[in-house]
C-alpha cells in the first residue's frame, strides 16, 4: 500500500536514532516554552466590550450581551470538563455574570478568558475545591 511518501520510511538503527533524537529535542523545546503550561482561548472578547454590551442590554439591546454570556458559560464549562471539577454545580449563570462585571470593572484591559479564569478560581475557592488545576 502506497501512502504518498516520496521515499520509504527507514527503520535502520541510525535513522531511527536520528528521528528519536529530533523528537526528544523538539519535546524539550516545547517543555521550555511558555505555551506548554497554558492554552490559547479563541474568541475571547475584551472586558471593555463586556461592559459596553452590558450597558446596551440595560438600554434594551440584549443580543450582544447574550453572545458574551454564551461564550463565558462555554469557557467555564470547558474548564469543568477539562479539570473534572464541577465548580459550576449549584451556581446560577447570573452569579457568574456579576463576578465578571466586578472583575472587568477592575481589569478593563483584560479579556473574558482572564475574567472566566478568575471566576473559575473564585468559585473553586468558595466551594472548597483544594486541588485546583493549573489555569492560565
Amino acid at each position: 500500500m502506497h501512502l504518498g511518501l516520496s521515499r520509504p520510511c527507514s527503520t535502520a538503527p541510525a535513522a531511527l536514532a536520528r528521528r528519536i533524537g529530533a523528537l526528544l529535542a523538539s519535546g524539550c523545546m516545547l517543555a521550555a516554552s511558555p505555551i506548554s503550561s497554558a492554552y490559547e482561548s479563541r474568541g475571547a472578547r475584551s472586558c471593555v466590550g463586556w461592559q459596553q454590551s452590558n450597558a446596551e442590554e440595560k438600554d434594551g439591546y440584549p443580543r450582544n450581551m447574550e453572545i458574551y454570556q454564551t461564550w463565558l458559560i462555554g469557557y467555564l464549562s470547558g474548564i469543568v470538563a477539562g479539570s473534572g471539577m464541577d465548580f459550576l454545580a449549584g451556581t446560577e449563570s447570573e452569579a457568574a455574570f456579576v463576578m465578571v462585571d466586578t472583575y472587568c470593572s477592575e481589569h478593563n484591559d483584560m479579556n473574558l478568558a482572564g475574567a472566566g479564569t478568575h471566576v473559575a478560581r473564585q468559585l473553586m475557592h468558595q466551594k472548597g475545591i483544594v486541588n485546583v488545576p493549573t489555569l492560565p
